[in-house]
């Protein structure tokens, strides 16, 4: 937990994916739908609270708010939790994910002047906003695992066996899996970056590493993988190298990974 925080990479890197997420058309359009609905049946009191307008308002600013704290908060419980039952690993990423959401609701209720009740309404509302949680997170989780092991279609001649795609591509958002450039430990997860963007898996660098092939790569740093193709310059620092991908992104080179490079025809070899 203290590398989740203290470090900090894990915190830009779920800002990111939200960032990414919430950018996408998809998750817009539902989120939008999900307000209007809301919106217009008015639950938890809101029907009864406001009017239709200042209603749609209310939740328009409630869907997209809680939405965005539940990701954060589900994502900070899965850096830290340790491995475990999946049922039990889904039940404390949900836990996670609505300690992140009712702080969020409740500010929100309080500034719009909407009272919360006693203790028992207070646990309540968690409560309901746990199982919400929960059923997301549950149902998130099946599609992810259905999109992992759905087969990999690809156009072939009749003569041409299709080429076999990195099995870490399987671990990633459809929107994700394109050509792979690189791999980055970050805390208990590896950064998978791709021609299509980036997504952070729960899984160690060495196992993402075997998930590459059959991908040529190289490791340039203890916590840097690069696939060959990517690399589109390379240059010598003080202390090391550092690669730059065809991205645009720049990864550090350890001093001690250079003759990989140099053996690949990446750095001239030495004379004599």
């Amino acid at each position: 937990m203290g590398e989740f925080f203290v470090n900090g990479g894990g915190w830009q890197l779920a800002l990111r994916d939200l960032r990414d997420d919430v950018s996408s058309p998809v998750t817009v359009t539902a989120l939008a739908g999900i307000a209007v609905v809301l919106g217009v049946s008015g639950p938890f009191g809101t029907l009864e609270a406001f009017a239709l307008i200042p209603r749609l308002a209310y939740w328009a600013a409630v869907v997209p708010l809680t939405y965005a704290a539940g990701f954060l908060g589900g994502r900070v419980a899965q850096g830290v939790l340790p491995k475990g039952p999946r049922l039990l690993r889904i039940a404390l990423v949900a836990f996670g994910a609505a300690l992140g959401v009712t702080p969020v609701l409740t500010a929100l209720n309080l500034a719009l002047g909407i009272p919360l009740g006693g203790a028992g309404s207070v646990i309540f509302g968690f409560a309901a906003v746990y199982v919400i949680c929960l059923v997301i997170e549950a149902v998130g989780t099946v599609l992810a695992d259905h999109r992992a092991a759905a087969p990999q279609t690809q156009a072939q001649s009749p003569t041409q066996a299709p080429a076999q795609p990195p099995a870490l591509l399987a671990r990633l958002p459809l929107d994700k899996r394109g050509d792979l450039l690189a791999l980055s430990a970050q805390d208990h997860y590896t950064a998978v970056h791709t021609s299509k963007g980036r997504a952070l898996v729960l899984i160690r660098l060495a196992d993402a590493v075997a998930e590459a092939a059959p991908t040529p790569g190289v490791q340039i740093h203890r916590s840097h993988w690069v696939a060959q193709a990517a690399i589109t310059q390379l240059r010598r620092t003080g202390d090391g190298g550092e690669v730059t991908l065809s991205s645009g992104e720049t990864l550090p080179v350890a001093r001690a990974r250079l003759g990989d490079l140099r053996a690949l025809g990446l750095l001239p070899r030495k004379a004599g």
